[in-house]
């Protein structure tokens, strides 16, 4: 059992025993990478699912990992022991974007290696994680090229082909989803569903609709694909 032992085990090096002063330089470490990973997540997030105990969870789960390495070390046991221990707690808290999800792993990640004294090796990954996030949220990557929208507007039931004259000539599609009638045939409820035409933004299209048909109201139940709820 021992020479067994020895052939798997024994060309491991088990690291050096981490000292106070390296503990807290892997946690300063963690912290700031984490906070500079948290501030990425806040300058490139879309969307009105912004959450500021999500955004110190990042910095928190870092820290909390690099600890969780530093006690483990090369110790099998503990690391067994750790599997035990996290294997009772159940998370089920819903993540709304995938996006979150991927900060968190990111936020681990860093934790990990400032944990194991990588610190080189973290500072690279958030280097590069921020060139990444930065030429997805200039360069617009993924972006549809034209803009939709779904409007719900009021308007009289005469004035129909005179909005379908400027939906075609301010947008690439658009299609009629529905129509409800109101005081007898004078007043309708028509559901567009548009896709704007490149260089047109919504406010010239509502001052053109505005100008030609003067509706009652108008709604705007859809927007554009970048905004989460």
């Amino acid at each position: 059992m021992e020479s067994l032992t020895q052939e798997i085990f024994g060309d491991i090096v088990l690291a050096s025993p981490v000292t106070s002063y390296g503990l807290i330089v892997a946690l300063a470490s963690s912290t700031v990478l984490n906070l500079v990973v948290a501030k990425l997540y806040t300058f490139t997030h879309g969307g009105y699912s912004y959450s500021k105990s999500f955004l110190q969870t990042i910095v928190l789960v870092g820290i909390t990992v690099t600890l969780i390495m530093v006690i483990i070390g090369s110790d099998i046991a503990r690391a067994f022991a750790l599997v035990g221990a996290m294997s009772i707690v159940r998370f089920r808290t819903p993540v709304k974007d995938a996006r979150d999800l991927v900060f968190v792993f990111a936020a681990i990640a860093v934790g990990m290696a400032c944990g194991t004294q990588f610190h080189v090796f973290a500072g690279i990954f958030v280097i590069f994680l921020a060139a990444l996030l930065l030429g997805f949220h200039y360069g617009g990557f993924g972006e549809l090229a034209h803009k939709g929208y779904v409007l719900k507007v009021r308007i009289n039931g005469s004035d129909k082909d005179r909005l379908a004259e400027l939906w075609a000539e301010m947008c690439t599609r658009f299609s009629v989803v529905s129509i409800s009638r109101s005081n007898g045939d004078a007043i309708e409820d028509v559901i567009y569903e548009v896709e704007l035409k490149k260089g047109v933004a919504y406010k010239e299209l509502l001052e053109r609709m505005t100008a030609a048909v003067q509706p009652f109201s108008v709604n705007v139940l859809v927007g554009e694909g970048n905004v989460n709820v």
